[in-house]
């Protein structure tokens, strides 16, 4: 499983850099600064995500093949979409942070107007990767557009931006976990659901399918910001919850949500190996 999952990330890094103009291509530190935001990246969880759901529902489906190769745009669009978020989320004016997997944040190695309009290209970018002629005729036009559609939605007001307005709104001390929640399943979730949502979408499920598909991702999304919140729980945040249950609580809580996640999915146990191996490898509760 671990072999199969890195040679998907190694597809997915390659459809990447076909994607994002080379750094040589005018205007060259714009597209330097792209590919800094990109590479190297982190687990690939998003696209692994698409492409997991799409490969389990080809095998529910039967009669549906190459839904891995049609999940592919969707998968480097709903990671350009990450990218570009973590860029802005580094600035100044948000979480100001100087690093990001141990190297100089975008806007610390190329400025911070360069960091901002790096974030508008790659959002850019994965609209052109989705809704361009070769994705276009891969996916089909109706697939196409509801591809569009969810990855809008996914990512706007009523999605992750709408959860990253949450994140830096003044709080107040007697805010608990509701908001919480409804915070992480935006910022992160909406994301996450999204993945799942467009790997369902490409290899055609019907209702049932994407139903269970679409709870599994609220849940996993959920408890990834659980996994994530617990191993950052030294780093200064109210809205965090490892701050609002405290650690082993927050822990139970994630394990708890793991659960339900891999329940849901039971029906499909046989069909959803990568998804399930790649929840409880994510997420990590004990």
């Amino acid at each position: 499983m671990e072999k199969t999952l890195n040679d998907w990330r190694l597809m997915i890094d390659a459809a990447l850099d076909a994607a994002i103009p080379s750094s040589d291509t005018h205007p060259e530190l714009l597209h330097r600064a792209m590919r800094y935001g990109v590479f190297p990246g982190g687990k690939r969880i998003r696209p692994l995500l698409v492409l997991s759901t799409a490969m389990m529902v080809q095998r529910v489906r039967l009669s549906v093949e190459g839904s891995l190769e049609r999940s592919i745009p969707p998968a480097i669009a709903i990671e350009l979409i990450h990218s570009y978020s973590l860029v802005h989320d580094d600035l100044p004016s948000m979480d100001n942070d100087d690093f990001r997997r141990g190297l100089p944040t975008v806007h610390k190695a190329f400025g911070e107007a360069e960091a901002i309009l790096v974030g508008d290209a790659l959002l850019s970018l994965a609209f052109e990767v989705v809704s361009k002629e070769e994705a276009y005729e891969l996916m089909g036009p109706e697939t196409s557009i509801k591809i569009v559609h969810e990855l809008a939605s996914a990512s706007g007001s009523l999605g992750m931006v709408g959860g990253q307005v949450m994140d830096i709104s003044p709080v107040h001390p007697d805010i608990g976990v509701d908001y919480t929640e409804k915070m992480s399943d935006l910022k992160t979730g909406a994301l996450m659901k999204a993945a799942i949502r467009c790997g369902a979408i490409v290899a055609g499920a019907n209702t049932d399918e994407f139903e269970a598909l679409t709870l599994f991702g609220e849940l996993f999304g959920r408890a990834f910001q659980v996994r994530d919140d617990i191993s950052d729980s030294h780093e200064e945040g109210l809205l965090t919850f490892s701050r609002i249950l405290g650690i082993k609580e927050a822990g139970l809580y994630g394990s708890n949500l793991l659960s339900l996640a891999i329940d849901v999915l039971k029906p499909y146990e046989k069909q959803a190996e990568e998804l399930l191996w790649l929840a409880t490898r994510a997420l990590g509760f004990s």
